[in-house]
């Protein structure tokens, strides 16, 4: 539930910028009429509607089909952010309406242990939801995200909710314009999946890359939140097909062979929205240098996050004796049960909400 007396007071207007940085060469940026410019390497960006661009072209990708985000815009900019979405009377922008005004999706700050008066970034923030609901928990909140047409809808959607420490930058994670050291917090929720895809180079390696990125934009004792799926999920292993690109089996998979199934399945660049386990996550953050990690089941997903459960108790028992077994049928409670028995059901739920310390 949004309560936005809770808002906490923003830093002065111009601040925010004052401490944006030159994404190749880390110099401080200077705001003239229109534009950011690097004094350093001379280059300078669009300011547009008061939102800088640090990316011109980049693939649209959305809830909803670029069409009709465009039209939910234009509504917005006439009327209100919320009505622009409930009632545009298209299934599938209604559809997407319910997790775009979910702003319990980011309920997992509680468990972040970061003051009220700290720096955030919400990398591959999308239509604003995490970010929305930050903003009314923390001091400052960038909102960091590459398509046009998700900016547009966040800059109207803050404005409209009178959410000025809420502010949206476009740029992608391979063009950070901060200086290291800048943030309490970093956020990435449902992205490091994504890293891959359009890109060159080994996903793993890419992904590895990505977490390096937000390590170096961390302070000292600085946490990040990761929200992602778990590639042992059982669904998985019944042939559900993956979330994002639609394919069976491809979690499970040996990579080389994830990658020659999802080519001959007509996708060309093979499989790049790698997985992993609660264990290949925490060897791949540790890998750059995080540590006291902590792993929660989320349930019934980091996305709707009504559970989170730590994986490293017997907390998950309780849950799925109390909420979750009653509410199965015979041949899945059959089959929980015996993971449960062996221990391992938690390790095959749908995802997993993580937090990581600098």
């Amino acid at each position: 539930m949004r309560r936005q007396e809770s808002v906490v007071s923003a830093a002065p207007e111009q601040s925010w910028i004052d401490w944006l940085a030159c994404p190749d060469c880390g110099s401080a940026l200077k705001a003239s009429t229109g534009k950011l410019a690097c004094a350093a390497c001379a280059k300078a960006w669009p300011i547009v509607d008061g939102v800088p661009h640090f990316v011109e072209d980049f693939p649209y990708w959305g809830e909803v089909p670029q069409a009709k985000m465009q039209a939910v815009n234009d509504r917005a900019d006439s009327g209100c952010w919320k009505a622009a979405l409930l009632e545009s009377g298209d299934a599938e922008v209604e559809k997407a309406a319910e997790m775009i005004l979910n702003l319990d999706r980011a309920n997992w700050h509680w468990l972040a242990n970061v003051p009220r008066d700290s720096r955030v970034l919400d990398l591959g923030a999308g239509t604003g939801t995490n970010a929305h609901a930050l903003g009314l928990h923390y001091r400052e909140v960038i909102a960091l995200e590459p398509v046009r047409e998700r900016i547009e809808f966040m800059r109207r959607r803050f404005a409209q909710e009178k959410l000025p420490n809420v502010k949206p930058v476009r740029s992608s994670l391979w063009s950070l314009p901060f200086a290291k050291e800048s943030f309490d917090m970093v956020a990435m929720n449902g992205v490091l999946e994504w890293v891959a895809t359009g890109r060159t180079g080994n996903p793993h390696d890419l992904q590895k890359q990505a977490v390096k990125n937000v390590f170096g934009l961390l302070r000292p004792g600085g946490c990040f939140y990761l929200g992602i799926e778990n590639r042992l999920a059982y669904g998985s292993f019944l042939g559900w097909p993956d979330p994002h690109c639609g394919l069976p089996w491809v979690p499970i998979l040996p990579r080389p062979l994830a990658h020659w199934y999802a080519r001959r399945r007509g996708h060309a660049e093979g499989y790049r929205n790698y997985l992993y386990s609660s264990a290949g996550y925490r060897k791949l953050l540790e890998s750059v240098g995080f540590n006291h990690i902590q792993t929660y089941v989320a349930l019934p997903s980091y996305n709707h996050p009504r559970f989170l459960i730590p994986l490293d108790d017997n907390i998950f028992r309780y849950y799925f004796s109390n909420f979750a077994a009653g509410q199965l049928r015979w041949h899945r409670k059959l089959g929980f049960k015996a993971l449960m028995a062996l221990k391992l059901l938690k390790y095959c739920e749908h995802s997993f909400v993580i937090f990581a310390r600098r």
